[in-house]
C-alpha cells in the first residue's frame, strides 16, 4: 500500500489537476502540472493527453486568437518555460519538448510540429519594432510580426534564436548558438550566426520540387 506521504502527493495533484480542469479550454488525460506552475487566461490554453508542464513554467493565452495556446497529446514543457500567445498563438504538435527556460513569443503566430525538439535557452519571436524614424523612441513605433514555423523532427540546439518569417522544413538540425533569420530547407543542418545551410542530414529524402 502507497505511504501516507504519497497519498497527500496524489491528493494534491489531483486536486490541482481538478482547479485546471474547470478553467482550461481543454485537459487531457494523464497530464501532470507541477507546483508554481502559471496558466494565465486559462479558457484559451488547450493541453492534450499526457501534456507535462514542469515547474514554474508560464502560459500566457492572452490573446483572442484560436487556437491560443494548444499542447498536444505529450507535449513536454521544461521548468521555467515562457510561452506568451501576446495577441497570436502558439501550438506544438504531439511529442514535441521545449527545455527549461526557452522563451516563445507568439505575436506572428507560432506553429511548431511533431517531435520537436527545443533545447535549453533557446528563444522563437516572431514581433520586432520598426525604427524608420529618430525623431520619437522605437517604443513609440509600430511593430511588425510574421509567423514562425517548425515543421516536423527538427532538433533546435541550446541558446538558438529562431527569428520572424522563419520556416524551418522537416527534420532541420540547428546547431547551438544559432541565430536563424532565413527559412531553412527540409533536412538541412545549420550553424552560425546568422545560420547558414552546411549541410544535409545523412540519408535524408532527396529535395522535390521547386528550392525552398
Amino acid at each position: 500500500m502507497p505511504g501516507p506521504l504519497r497519498i497527500v502527493r496524489r491528493t494534491i495533484e489531483g486536486l490541482r489537476l481538478g482547479w485546471y480542469r474547470a478553467r482550461l479550454g481543454a485537459l487531457g488525460a494523464g497530464c501532470h502540472i507541477d507546483p508554481g506552475v502559471s496558466l494565465q487566461y486559462p479558457g484559451r490554453i488547450r493541453l492534450g493527453d499526457g501534456v507535462g508542464i514542469g515547474r514554474h513554467a508560464t502560459l500566457r493565452a492572452n490573446t483572442d486568437a484560436n487556437p491560443g495556446i494548444a499542447l498536444g497529446q505529450e507535449v513536454s514543457i521544461n521548468d521555467a518555460v515562457v510561452i506568451n500567445a501576446n495577441r497570436g498563438f502558439v501550438t506544438l504538435g504531439e511529442r514535441s519538448w521545449l527545455g527549461p527556460f526557452c522563451f516563445v513569443c507568439g505575436n506572428g503566430g507560432v506553429t511548431i510540429g511533431r517531435n520537436v525538439l527545443v533545447a535549453a535557452h533557446s528563444s522563437i519571436n516572431t514581433v520586432s519594432h520598426t525604427t524608420q524614424r529618430c525623431d520619437i523612441p522605437i517604443n513609440d513605433q509600430p511593430v511588425l510580426t510574421d509567423p514562425v514555423v517548425i515543421e516536423d523532427d527538427c532538433w533546435i540546439g541550446l541558446n538558438a534564436v529562431i527569428l520572424q518569417g522563419v520556416t524551418l522544413g522537416h527534420g532541420c538540425i540547428i546547431g547551438a548558438g544559432a541565430v536563424v533569420t532565413k527559412s531553412i530547407p527540409p533536412w538541412s543542418i545549420a550553424v552560425g550566426v546568422p545560420a547558414r545551410v552546411v549541410g544535409r542530414r545523412p540519408g535524408a529524402p532527396e529535395p522535390t520540387g521547386e528550392a525552398r
